[in-house]
């Protein structure tokens, strides 16, 4: 089997899997010390939002849990700066996946695909990140991996993550605390309705988008 192949896979499985290890122990901290984050400094404030920033970006932390730790700790006056902090995550891994390549995987991907992606590069990055599927890192690596534009992949990027990120951050507000938020789900019920119906308009418009592809 080709090796560059099996790294480049082996990357996106770092990217995927990595990220759910890392939100244990943030998660569990959290719990046991939730006034910890609350008592920075200025400075400590700015620290702790770039390190957020590269958590993210090197796929250490998921981004929707990053987002209901943000809303738990820091309500809405956290919504800002984590939405600073994620498109500096996406640039961080946008550019790491550049570094690295993947000229086996998308070797094995229809030219006319990757033709349409980059022509549409906006819509499918919005897309993407809008539905609440998509992993944040395994999205940075593959929309990097296609080439799809820097300027398009952050405006759109950023865009997409917004009703996640409101609903995520506004789930962490709901919850009088994280035992609460994971035990009674039927809590959010309506939550997940919104999810679904992102998902939906997620999947129909990149199946609008793909079909271009084909004609």
């Amino acid at each position: 089997m080709n090796k560059k192949l099996v790294y480049e896979t082996l990357y996106l499985v770092w990217m995927g899997l990595l990220p759910l290890l890392a939100s244990g122990f943030l998660g569990y901290y959290a719990l046991a010390n939730p006034s910890f984050f609350t008592t920075f400094s200025l400075l400590g404030s700015v620290v702790f939002w770039i390190c957020a920033a590269l958590i993210m970006g090197l796929a250490l932390c998921p981004t929707t849990f990053f987002a209901l730790f943000t809303g738990y700790v820091y309500g809405f006056s956290g919504l800002l700066p984590l939405i600073l902090a994620y498109s500096a995550a996406s640039a961080v891994g946008y550019f790491l996946a550049k570094k690295f390549g993947a000229t086996a995987l998308l070797s094995r991907v229809p030219s006319s695909f990757l033709a349409n992606v980059r022509s549409s590069s906006f819509s499918w990055v919005f897309l993407a990140r809008l539905s609440p599927i998509f992993p944040f890192a395994i999205t940075n690596a593959i929309m990097a991996f296609v080439g799809v534009p820097f300027r398009a992949f952050i405006t759109a990027g950023t865009l997409g993550m917004l009703p996640r990120t409101f609903l995520a951050v506004f789930t962490g507000i709901s919850a009088s605390s994280w035992a609460l938020l994971f035990a009674r789900p039927e809590l959010v019920r309506w939550q997940d309705v919104i999810s679904v119906l992102l998902l939906i308009v997620s999947a129909v418009g990149m199946y609008l988008l793909g079909r271009r592809s084909m004609r």
